[in-house]
């Protein structure tokens, strides 16, 4: 049955609030539109769904038809890497190219194999970005636990000399398999940091100009974790079979509808919603395991969240952490679970008393406790990557809390922040989640390359300008 990029318009909150509580609709991207007279959500439905929404009074505008249009993504991605391999035999063979004249088939080919790094690549780009060029200044490691399908993953880090006390800034991607376009930007900016440090060159990205002082300050004064591909065997998945999965691949032996944990809800903050959460809260987590959001059958199950939290552990100078994803073009900043507060530290989400209470949207019953300071420091860094983004072409991105209308337990963003809170001894990490991507892009997880090339350029400005703020 065909799925569809949808736009659906509601009345009001509550209406909003029931997509997900009562008609149980896959929503595709966390910002929630107000209009003059309602609210407008993008979301995923089957015909059949969107005749049973518009029957509960819902408007709904068909998109794309995301299977179909996620097929071709996938026909230019399977283009652009048989191209990359021809063209790297050409130049192993040292072959001339066809052309008019000699370089012009190498670029003509080069330009034509622009497209979404393949899972192989993007592991082989990690690897030469620690090579001995940038021998000085990097360090490639293996992380501890191998996929489902047994893929190993690294982790690079960015800093002049041995890890110390020194700010660290932990930065994800490749959470969600159909967020193709995640681990490109990452890379993106490893190879554009280490060339510019190796070379003592400015970066200018759009208008805004990052200065050889600048960043040389950033790798020889600050360590950067990058972990670009954390769901290897659920990328793969996607750009080769189906293109919207957004899970890993947890085998679920005779029984196919259920393969797959949410990676993006496994981590240990309120993993046990049905819990923690109030009965009428209309929050973006499932335990049945055919969905989407499927949050596995325990805190930390899966290889792939317990390789990205192992980070936080093993490198306790990380002060800082952003999880890059699609799409929404949004910032945000914790927390997800529910709206904050910043005057009542008892109202935590480690208090029993408030349990069943959490959850439901622009109430006083339950609101997360967040020192006034750091809220302060959260949107001001939040800020300065959006003014960055601007600076590339004009696209502004929303700055804003994490909950929004639909909240969420077990994410990585409130993991990281709410460690402090439970071990004193551990420090504090300010925590972001960047959404990058507009909603009316086709396929807008994995817009067509050149639309994403403008994204990389985007974002990569977003993470210099933080690297360059975050002390």
């Amino acid at each position: 049955m065909a799925r569809f990029h949808v736009t659906i318009t509601a009345r009001d909150e509550d209406a909003v609030a029931d997509l997900v509580r009562k008609h149980k609709v896959t929503v595709a991207r966390h910002c929630i539109e107000e209009l003059a007279k309602g609210y407008r959500v993008d979301a995923h439905a089957t015909g059949a769904e969107i005749k049973a929404l518009e029957k509960a009074g819902y408007k709904v505008k068909r998109r794309e038809d995301v299977d179909r249009e996620g097929r071709k993504r996938q026909t230019e991605h399977k283009r652009a890497v048989r191209e990359r391999l021809s063209l790297e035999r050409v130049s192993q063979a040292r072959v001339p190219l066809p052309g008019p004249k000699r370089g012009d088939g190498t670029r003509a080919i080069a330009k034509a194999a622009a497209g979404y790094l393949s899972v192989d690549e993007v592991e082989a780009a990690l690897a030469a970005a620690a090579g001995p060029q940038n021998s000085g200044f990097t360090e490639l490691i293996q992380l501890p636990n191998k996929t489902w399908e047994g893929r190993a993953c690294s982790l690079l880090r960015i800093g002049k000399g041995a890890a110390g006390d020194r700010p660290g800034i932990y930065l994800l991607g490749g959470v969600h398999a159909r967020e193709w376009g995640s681990p490109d930007i990452l890379l993106h900016f490893v190879n554009q940091l280490a060339g510019a440090y190796s070379s003592g060159a400015a970066i200018k990205i759009g208008t805004k100009i990052f200065s050889a002082a600048k960043l040389k300050g950033v790798v020889e004064g600050k360590d950067i974790y990058v972990f670009p591909q954390a769901n290897p065997d659920g990328r793969l998945y996607s750009m080769t079979k189906d293109p919207m999965w957004r899970k890993n691949r947890r085998p679920s032996p005779g029984k196919p509808s259920c393969i797959g944990v949410d990676i993006n809800r496994n981590y240990d903050f309120l993993w046990d919603y049905p819990k923690y959460f109030s009965t009428t809260a209309p929050i973006a987590n499932s335990t049945a395991c055919q969905d989407e959001t499927f949050i596995g059958p325990s805190a930390f199950s899966e290889p792939e969240t317990k390789n990205a939290a192992w980070a936080f552990g093993e490198f306790p100078g990380i002060r800082y952490f952003i999880d890059v994803h699609s799409y929404s073009e949004d910032i945000l900043y914790s927390w997800g679970d529910d709206d904050l507060q910043t005057s009542d530290p008892s109202m935590n989400f480690e208090n029993a008393a408030f349990n069943g209470k959490r959850g439901d949207p622009n109430d006083a019953t339950y609101r997360e406790y967040m020192p006034a300071v750091d809220r302060t420091a959260m949107v001001k860094l939040a800020t300065g990557m959006r003014n960055a983004i601007k600076s590339v072409r004009g696209r502004v991105y929303k700055v804003e809390q994490a909950v929004g209308l639909y909240p969420t337990a077990g994410t990585s963003d409130d993991y990281a922040f709410s460690r402090h809170f439970v071990d004193g001894a551990k420090p504090k990490v300010h925590s972001f989640t960047i959404e990058w991507g507009s909603q009316n892009n086709p396929t807008p997880f994995h817009p067509p390359y050149p639309e994403m090339q403008k994204i990389i350029q985007e974002i990569t400005a977003a993470l210099f300008e933080f690297c360059i703020r975050a002390a």
